[in-house]
C-alpha cells in the first residue's frame, strides 16, 4: 500500500513535522510532546499545495498550445487555482469465488467425466482515490500524483492559500463508500470472470480528504474560447474544453471531516504518556498496568489477556469471537459438520467453546495472514492466559467492528466446501456470535510490525 506523507507543526514547539497521513499518535522529535493525531472513524483534510503561480500557469499554457502546433497569438481571459476535493479510501479486501472443472475418472474400460469445484480466494490491499466533487469540467477522476512526490500539508482553513477556490464537496462519504465497492467488485468480476462469486469483505477502511490543485486557464483564440487544466504539481495541462470557465462554490462540505487537532496522549487513570505508533488502536500504561483501545474518538479501558501460541515470543493481537450455530456450540459439536476442517481433535478441546480468530494487524502478505487466522479457526488451540504484558511485534489496528465483518468471511471460507452448510440456517447472520476478545499470541514468527518508512525533506510551507 501506497504511503502518503503529511506536514504539520508541533503545537507545543511549532517546529515542522512530518509523519504518515492518517498516523494515530506520535512524538515530537524536537520537545518531545507526545500527542494524538486520529482515531477510528475522524476523517480529516490534507491539501497539496501548488508548484506553480500566475505566471507558471501561463508558460504551461503557452508550452501546451505550442505542443499541438497552434498559434500562440491569443488573449487571456481568465487564470484561477483551484483545489479539487478527492476521498482516499485504504485498507483491506477480500473475495471468494468457486471454479467448476472438469476432469476425468477411469471406470472399467471408460473414461468417465467428473465435475470438481474449487475455490479460490483474493485477498490484497487496496488504496482508492475518489472525487468527492460533481463538476466534470475538470477531466479528473483521481489523484495525479504518485505518493511521495512531495509532502501533503495539513488542512487549516486560515493557513491555506488565499488565492486557492475550493470547490464544494457534495459527495458523502458513504456515497463514496459506495462507489469504492463498485470499484472493488468490478475488479474482482475481472479478476474472476470465469469463476462464481461467493461473497467479499473490504476491511480497514482509513478514510480521508485530499484537496488536489488544478489552474483553469481560459483564453479566446482565433474566436474561439477555450479553457486549459493545468496540474498544479506536474505543471502539465492534461484537460482542454472549448468554452469558458467559471466555478462559484457554495461553501458546500458534505465529507464530515475535521481539521487537525492535536490532543494529549495519556492515561486516563493516572496521566501518564502513552506509547506512540503511527498504526496502533491499543495502549498499555506502564505505570499504572492498565490497557486501553481507541473507539469512537476515546479511551476505553480493556482486560490485558497474552498467552503463548506454539511457544512462540512474537506477540500479535487478535481479535476472538466466540461463535454457534444453535445448539452446534463447542470444538467437538463443529468437528462434526466441518469434517474437513476440523478432522481431529483432543477429548480436552471437546467441551470448548468454538471460536472465529481474526488477526488484527496489518501485514503487506495479506494471503499469509488469511492462513494464519484460517489455521488458527481450524486448530482452535487451548491457550491459558496471563496478565502480563509483552513487546509487540504488530500494531492493534482494526476496530472490533470490522473484526466483526471479517468474521464473517472467516465463516464463509471455513463453510463453503459442503453444500449442507450454505443453508439460510448457517449463515453468519443467523448465527449467534458474543462480543469479541482482544488477545494476544505469541507466535513463533512476526507477521508484520509496524514500518519504517523513510521520508524526504519536508517543506513546510503552511502551518
Amino acid at each position: 500500500m501506497a504511503d502518503y506523507s503529511a506536514v504539520f507543526n508541533c503545537p507545543g514547539c511549532g517546529s515542522p513535522l512530518e509523519t504518515l497521513e492518517g498516523t494515530i499518535s506520535l512524538q515530537c522529535s524536537y520537545c518531545g510532546l507526545i500527542m494524538r493525531l486520529g482515531s477510528p472513524g475522524r476523517i480529516l483534510k490534507y491539501f497539496y499545495d501548488s508548484r506553480m503561480d500566475n505566471f507558471a500557469a501561463k508558460f504551461a499554457a503557452e508550452k501546451y498550445i505550442k505542443k499541438n502546433g497552434l498559434s500562440l497569438k491569443f488573449t487571456p481571459i481568465s487564470n484561477r487555482l483551484y483545489h479539487l476535493p478527492f476521498y482516499r479510501f485504504k485498507g483491506m479486501s477480500y473475495a471468494l469465488y468457486s471454479k467448476d472443472v472438469m476432469s476425468e475418472i477411469r471406470e472399467g474400460d471408460y473414461d468417465l467425466p467428473m465435475k470438481n469445484t474449487v475455490f479460490h480466494r483474493r485477498c490484497r490491499n487496496f488504496d482508492l482515490t475518489i472525487p468527492a466533487f460533481d463538476n466534470k469540467m475538470f477531466g479528473l477522476d483521481s489523484l495525479g500524483v504518485r505518493p511521495g512526490v512531495m509532502p501533503l500539508t495539513v488542512y487549516h482553513k486560515i493557513f491555506f492559500p488565499s488565492e486557492s477556490a475550493l470547490l464544494d464537496i457534495t459527495v458523502t462519504p458513504e456515497q463514496a463508500e459506495q462507489t469504492a465497492m463498485i470499484m472493488f467488485f468490478f475488479g474482482v468480476g475481472m479478476t474472476a470472470a470465469d469463476k462464481n462469486y461467493l461473497s467479499s469483505e473490504m476491511i480497514g477502511e482509513g478514510l480521508s480528504v485530499i484537496y488536489y490543485p488544478v489552474w483553469a486557464y481560459s483564453v479566446e483564440r482565433d474566436g474561439m474560447v477555450s479553457t486549459m487544466f493545468i496540474d498544479g504539481l506536474t505543471k502539465d495541462v492534461y484537460h482542454e474544453v472549448f468554452d469558458s470557465f467559471e466555478y462559484n462554490g457554495r461553501g458546500a462540505d458534505v465529507s464530515k471531516a475535521v481539521e487537525l487537532n492535536p490532543t494529549q496522549h495519556k492515561c486516563p487513570n493516572c496521566g501518564f504518556d502513552l506509547p506512540v505508533s503511527e498504526l496502533s488502536l491499543y495502549y498499555y500504561c506502564a505505570n499504572c498496568d492498565r490497557s486501553y483501545t481507541l473507539e469512537d474518538d476515546d479511551y476505553h479501558s480493556v482486560e490485558l489477556k497474552c498467552a503463548s501460541h506454539e511457544n512462540g515470543s512474537n506477540y500479535h493481537p487478535f481479535w476472538r469471537f466466540q461463535f454457534a450455530i444453535g445448539e452446534t456450540d463447542t470444538v467437538g459439536k463443529f468437528s462434526k459438520i466441518l469434517t474437513g476442517e476440523i478432522p481431529l481433535i483432543k477429548k480436552s478441546k471437546a467441551n470448548n467453546p468454538f471460536y472465529l480468530y481474526i488477526p488484527a494487524f496489518h501485514s503487506g502478505n495479506l494471503n499469509a495472514l488469511t492462513n494464519l487466522g484460517g489455521r488458527l479457526c481450524r486448530m482452535q488451540p487451548e491457550l491459558s492466559f496471563n496478565k502480563k504484558s509483552q513487546p509487540p511485534s504488530a500494531d492493534m489496528f482494526l476496530p472490533e467492528s470490522e473484526g466483526l465483518e471479517l468474521a464473517r468471511f472467516y465463516w464463509n471460507l471455513l463453510r463453503s466446501k459442503y453444500m449442507f452448510l450454505c443453508g439460510e440456517k448457517y449463515d453468519f447472520e443467523s448465527c449467534d456470535i458474543k462480543k469479541g476478545e482482544l488477545i494476544w499470541l505469541g507466535l513463533n514468527r512476526s507477521y508484520g510490525g509496524p514500518k519504517k518508512v523513510n521520508f524526504k525533506k519536508a517543506q513546510a510551507s503552511y502551518i
